[in-house]
């Protein structure tokens, strides 16, 4: 009643509507091919590769996510290293004290292989390399091959940290010359520790020492029941000379898993206990506690003495090296660049199949293709116009005007995909309202101009309403969602999505459907 219904002549700015919204997809599609340069590229490392690595500072040191970028960059000037220098800084979880920091430079494993006999050159070494790969099945990403010091000596770099990998494919490679045992050169871990020095919060030596390991068999069971989701397992009990909470523990062997000399270790579901078989108390730090694992086929059929012997090595490793943590950097992640790719192709397919599916169901309920067309249309000038503008944030964000309206670098992640495939979900809802409207009006006249704009007009209070009452939960998000640039990026795009596929619903999407209609040939349902 707030709205009514009123008397607006959407039809006759269908010129203007069409011609604002080419300029602005245009736009929008020259800023985001044209943002791809070293320092502000629009992809995060989900798509190119790259390193991932959270900081946390020491109690009573503060630095603001520019001083933490500043000196990222600092760092990785002084060694000579663009990629370094042009990392990404996200802040996350105590504001000031806990940063996230993604650079597409990569830890690398290194070794070096020296032949039998002299003569090869780098292009041969790199080639024979290569066809290990292939016969293998397996793939050293960012594979660098450079002359060594020593004759018919050559130096082999890769982003892969699997050292076992490594080897056995320059083996394969190179079955009759001396390769060396790969090494693990942390290059991003060192640049950052090097970076901060003194300020990190650092994860000291627990001094761990294994009691005992033993199998976790019927008998152990009738006596501690609570073991009866792990019979077949491994019971492995530990003591610690530096006393550590619960929370602590369980941080540690989380953040094993990021570790580049243990990530090609297998998990199995394992738990904490006191040596008492209790749960360990949340905030009483612990001297001693037990580590049970199973593996997955334990519970189907006897292991073989060599998969027992692998298991009980492996979690044996496992709790040693996890209570032997000593780090500044709680968590490292590496994704390879085909991952990057992998992941890339398939946000795009995601996008197109979504197209696809509701060009289909919009022909099917609607009688007509081009109501099918209409909708794909206005999505995709929706999604072009708000993916110029997230990647022109990127020029907002280190200005006074970008930072009171909270807007940082955002990047083109798998979150902001997310909010893609939501702003096309929420935009097409719009428009079947719409064309809901359309054809109902239709069973009394032909589709006219006039029709159109009744139909528009009838729905623009329930447009209006819904729009708002979605952008305020939006709102709200994007203020109070906490300083997470990929959260607040998702929100960013929502909000400006919801804006823009409102306006396309109406100024899109049903002047489109009387570009060549004949009456004849249309079929009302």
């Amino acid at each position: 009643r707030i709205i009514g219904v009123p008397k607006i002549n959407w039809m006759g700015l269908r010129p203007a509507f069409l011609t604002f919204s080419t300029i602005l997809a245009v736009a929008g599609l020259y800023v985001f091919f044209t943002r791809d340069n070293t320092k502000n590229n629009k992809y995060d490392i989900e798509f190119t590769g790259g390193t991932s690595a959270q900081i946390n500072l020491k109690e009573g040191v503060s630095l603001s996510r520019q001083d933490v970028e500043d000196k990222i960059q600092k760092i990785g000037n002084s060694l000579g290293n663009r990629e370094l220098a042009a990392a990404n800084v996200y802040s996350v979880g105590k504001s000031d004290q806990q940063y996230q920091i993604n650079t597409t430079e990569t830890n690398k494993t290194k070794a070096s292989i020296t032949l039998s006999q002299a003569g090869q050159t780098i292009d041969a070494v790199t080639a024979a390399i290569v066809k290990a790969q292939q016969s293998s099945g397996n793939k050293l990403n960012n594979l660098a091959v450079q002359a060594g010091t020593a004759p018919a000596s050559f130096e082999v770099s890769t982003s892969n940290l699997n050292t076992s990998l490594v080897k056995t494919i320059l083996t394969a490679a190179f079955p009759d010359a001396n390769v060396s045992e790969p090494q693990v050169d942390e290059v991003v871990n060192n640049a950052i520790l090097a970076a901060f020095k003194d300020q990190l919060e650092i994860k000291q030596n627990l001094m761990p020492k294994v009691v005992s390991h033993e199998k976790i068999t019927e008998q152990v069971v009738d006596s501690y029941p609570e073991l009866v989701d792990f019979i077949g397992g491994v019971k492995i009990t530990c003591e610690l000379e530096r006393p550590a909470t619960e929370e602590e523990l369980k941080r540690r062997f989380d953040d094993l898993r990021f570790k580049p000399d243990v990530q090609n270790l297998t998990w199995y579901t394992h738990k904490l206990l006191t040596t008492s078989f209790a749960e360990l108390p949340p905030n009483e730090p612990v001297k001693s506690f037990v580590y049970i694992s199973v593996h997955p086929e334990a519970a189907f059929r006897q292991l073989t003495e060599e998969e027992w012997s692998r298991f009980t090595e492996s979690e044996n490793t496992k709790v040693m090296t996890a209570g032997q943590l000593e780090t500044s950097l709680p968590q490292v992640t590496q994704i390879n660049p085909s991952v990057g790719e992998e992941a890339k192709t398939q946000a795009l397919i995601a996008i197109i199949l979504s197209f696809l599916a509701m060009v289909i169901y919009l022909w099917v309920r609607f009688g007509n293709i081009r109501y099918g067309l209409g909708a794909i249309i206005s999505l995709m000038h929706d999604v072009c116009i708000t993916l110029g503008v997230v990647c022109a944030c990127t020029y907002l964000a280190s200005t006074t005007i970008g930072q009171k309206m909270l807007i940082g670098d955002f990047k083109i992640d798998l979150t902001m995909i997310a909010a893609f495939l939501t702003l096309v979900g929420y935009s097409v809802n719009d428009t079947i309202v719409v064309f809901d409207r359309i054809r109902e009006n239709r069973h009394k006249a032909g589709l006219t101009p006039q029709l159109i704009n009744d139909s528009i007009n009838q729905t623009l209070s329930r447009t209006i309403l819904t729009s708002f009452a979605t952008f305020l939960v939006v709102f709200v998000m994007y203020i109070f969602g906490g300083p997470s640039t990929s959260l607040r990026g998702f929100n960013f795009a929502m909000l400006f999505g919801i804006f823009i596929g409102t306006y396309s619903s109406i100024a899109i999407a049903a002047p489109i459907l009387l570009i060549g209609y004949k009456a004849e040939k249309d079929t009302v349902k």
